[in-house]
């Protein structure tokens, strides 16, 4: 692989000032993934060791970084950020393998296969430099290639004369050099007279001068995007996620309005899966085969079983979900709820940290919360599992092929037992044992109710009593009405 005796330098020591935003570009998520992540992983990869300069936010970053370490990772701080030749240079007592790659943090497209051609070819060719660019339409932001009888200047843009700035031929700032070089001339580079900056690519034409040997690789602008701005973020997520839509479709997935579906780096799903409209796939989602995630459905860090359905605008984060399970529509399931196989949850239902055995059913306007539903149960509309006393949550046990009908409280801690039956509209405060029926309804009442019929005609003292009692009582708070138009409704 022509690695072994590579040492990588990433540049991240910047202050992301055109993000406008308090925290450095490189801890932004794309598609799921921090985008600091993604030169590292590549490195990491192709098993090469790494320096990073950090700068500002350093702490942060590092951070950050801890959460998921990259072998072979090393740190160097940038206390004043003078340019890239200067970020190179504060790295010189780590160049320890013969040829040294050098790239930015801010590369979230680059691949492991565009790094690795660079390296073959730079060794191959026994080149001094080897380096990427591209061509593009829109040239803003990137120092300018010129080429003249095999010799190369890069032209940063801040330097460039009137002509130079249409010069479409772009500095992908990506570079392996030979360490013997950047060790004799790394201290040459001069400041730029125009910013005070020292920079890298002065030393290609520094090699060119001295007639040693210097490659140009032009590869895909896509690939060597940078991310300067948010509008460049955005740009670039786009990008990756296609990316990954166009995996997923190869491999048997259809997504009904591709543009509009978000998916992260870390999700897989199985062949002959459906994604609606507006759908979000988030962290490390995996999705079974012949599944359906309806139109505007967040799934996030979840197992989905085979021929599962979750209906539209349903949440599901932090579950398990098995076979043959129809989830919502407008569900959400949450902090690492159970779901078992042919189980029903029904619209507006809210589950939290429970779990719901086989061929179970939970209807529409529940709250389930801390609870361990077993097989074949059946809960009516209107459930509430009352787990927090105010200082701590309870549970819920509700055995299997119990029947909780519509409109129940349960109070925890409390246990349902297998086969009983509640009653609609109970606040259940004691356990039910096994095959018992339980009822705890306030007896209804009934009393007549006198109501004197409203004259429009008759002005007598009563009749003005009337009307104005039926004026306070019934109070529209939205479209003012007449008070005819009033008694007229009622």
């Amino acid at each position: 692989m022509n690695n072994l005796n590579t040492r990588a330098i990433i540049l991240a020591a910047g202050k992301s000032t055109r993000f406008k935003t308090k925290k450095t570009k490189l801890l932004f998520s794309i598609c799921g993934q921090t985008m600091i992540l993604y030169p590292l992983k590549i490195l990491e990869s192709l098993d090469i060791p790494i320096t990073l300069v950090l700068g500002h936010q350093a702490d942060d970053v590092i951070h950050e970084l801890n959460k998921k370490p990259i072998n072979n990772l090393s740190y160097i701080l940038q206390r004043e950020q003078l340019g890239t030749g200067h970020a190179v240079a504060c790295t010189q007592h780590t160049w320890d393998r013969d040829h040294v790659l050098i790239l930015y943090g801010d590369m979230p497209l680059l691949t492991k296969e565009l790094v690795q051609n660079l390296i073959n070819e730079h060794i191959k060719h026994d080149n001094t430099i080897s380096f990427f660019t591209s061509y593009v339409i829109d040239p803003i932001g990137y120092g300018r290639v010129l080429e003249k009888d095999g010799k190369f200047l890069i032209v940063e843009e801040k330097d460039c004369n009137d002509e130079q700035r249409y010069i479409n031929r772009i500095n992908a700032g990506i570079y392996v050099m030979k360490r013997a070089f950047l060790h004799d001339y790394i201290s040459k580079l001069d400041k730029s007279s125009i910013t005070g900056e020292i920079y890298l690519p002065e030393l290609i034409r520094m090699a060119c001068e001295a007639g040693l040997p210097v490659q140009a690789i032009s590869v895909p602008f896509d690939n060597i995007r940078g991310v300067n701005t948010l509008q460049e973020l955005w740009g670039v997520e786009q990008i990756k996620r296609s990316e990954f839509i166009k995996r997923w479709m190869a491999r048997g997935v259809r997504f009904e309005l591709a543009q509009s579906i978000h998916i992260d780096i870390n999700v897989e799903i199985g062949p002959g899966s459906f994604i609606g409209t507006g759908a979000h796939l988030l962290g490390s989602t995996k999705i079974g085969e012949e599944c359906f995630i309806g139109a505007f459905s967040i799934v996030e860090d979840t197992t989905l079983g085979d021929s599962s359905v979750i209906h539209s605008h349903s949440v599901v984060q932090r579950c398990s979900i098995g076979n043959n399970a129809h989830i919502g529509p407008f569900a959400r399931l949450r902090d690492n709820s159970r779901i078992e196989d042919h189980v029903e949850i029904g619209n507006f239902v809210e589950m939290k940290n429970s779990t719901i055995g086989a061929y179970s059913k939970t209807r529409h306007l529940s709250y389930v919360s801390d609870a361990t539903i077993g097989s074949q149960v059946k809960t009516g509309p209107g459930l509430i599992i009352s787990n927090f006393n105010g200082s701590q949550n309870s549970k819920t046990v509700i055995e299997d092929r119990a029947f909780v009908e519509g409109n129940n409280t349960l109070i925890a801690p409390i246990t349902i037992g297998k086969d009983a039956l509640v009653t609609a509209g109970s606040t259940i405060s004691n356990n039910v044992p096994a095959a018992t029926s339980a009822s705890a309804c306030i007896p209804q009442t009934n009393s007549p109710r006198s109501i004197t019929p409203l004259a429009e005609d008759d002005d007598s003292e009563e009749s003005q009593k009337n009307r104005e009692h039926y004026d306070k009582t019934f109070q529209f708070t939205g479209a003012i009405k007449s008070k005819k138009d009033q008694r007229a409704e009622f």
